[in-house]
């Protein structure tokens, strides 16, 4: 719980932070864990659960703001009283379109990005489908290695067998959106760990097209061929409930549904380039004017708290 010092009329506090005081506030959250600071595995202790239940059902919370449906179920683990969940409402997070307009410059070969760690976000299983698959189509993997990287092996062997980019991160952001975002083609990030998949938004702002999992908020963001295409995960961090699962080890997962999913999107999109312009563009549209748009975000904000104020 965090003290706020500041006169205001309404507090807006983000990422299960709850403020103390008098004053009303509105909280956003990416998943139930938000409030033990994604600590899943103290979710499990039913007073820790009492007492967040209990701040939230308070006349002082006036609004509980999910970032995706997948996160507002989560809020069941917290039980079944009226006066907190009545107060979900799903606000997706925004990306200002507007900042990314620069054409994407289009490559020979076709161009992949991959952001991320080489199990919980799926880079193990890409590089297996892009080795089986560049026998037969023409492009080349910029991947992106962050915090748990490939063993050296499997990079040498990947080198050996495709053309790969490979750049252990992070990278600076500058880069990121005037060298790497308008080179890519396609965005490939099957994760099975993610919560929503920021940097799926910032992708479809540049009008790519993106390959994802079936997992949590995924297919929230991905409308699975209209915007992107959407794969099956080996497995998921999340339970049947939403919950985490500490215990699991993705290592030992049988990725070969994943592997083969990737490989039927990626040569979908691979081998027409109208297909990747016609979904880049739906991608990039639901971010300038639908769901991920900051007009469409403000909108409903601005809702939430002229209803708060009224309380």
């Amino acid at each position: 719980m965090v003290p706020i010092l500041s006169r205001c009329d309404l507090v807006h506090s983000s990422r299960g932070f709850i403020p103390v005081g008098p004053r009303p506030f509105v909280i956003d959250i990416e998943h139930v864990s938000s409030f033990v600071g994604m600590r899943h595995e103290r979710m499990t202790v039913p007073r820790t659960k009492r007492l967040i239940a209990k701040a939230l059902g308070s006349s002082r919370c006036v609004g509980i703001l999910p970032h995706c449906e997948a996160a507002r179920k989560t809020m069941s683990v917290l039980g079944n009283d009226a006066r907190m969940l009545d107060k979900c409402k799903v606000v997706y997070p925004a990306v200002d379109a507007s900042l990314f307009e620069q054409k994407r410059t289009g490559s020979t070969p076709t161009r992949i990005l991959f952001m991320g760690e080489y199990l919980w976000k799926g880079g193990r299983e890409l590089l297996q489908a892009c080795s089986e698959l560049s026998g037969r189509l023409d492009f080349s993997l910029q991947y992106i290695s962050l915090r748990v990287h490939p063993p050296e092996e499997v990079v040498e062997k990947a080198r050996r067998s495709m053309k790969i980019d490979f750049v252990k991160g992070p990278i600076q952001r500058r880069e990121l959106l005037e060298r790497v975002y308008p080179s890519t083609d396609v965005f490939v990030m099957p994760t099975y760990i993610d919560t929503f998949g920021y940097a799926f938004l910032e992708a479809m702002a540049f009008g790519i097209p993106c390959i994802g999992t079936r997992h949590f908020a995924v297919p929230e963001i991905i409308e699975h061929e209209v915007s992107g295409l959407l794969v099956e995960p080996p497995l998921s961090f999340f339970d049947r409930n939403g919950m985490g699962q500490s215990d699991l080890d993705p290592g030992w997962a049988d990725n070969r549904i994943t592997v083969e999913g990737l490989k039927s999107a990626l040569s979908s999109l691979l081998e027409s380039t109208a297909l990747r312009n016609n979904m880049g563009a739906r991608a990039r549209q639901t971010v300038l004017e639908g769901k991920f748009s900051v007009a469409r975000r403000n909108s409903i904000l601005k809702e939430v708290y002229e209803s708060g104020l009224k309380h």
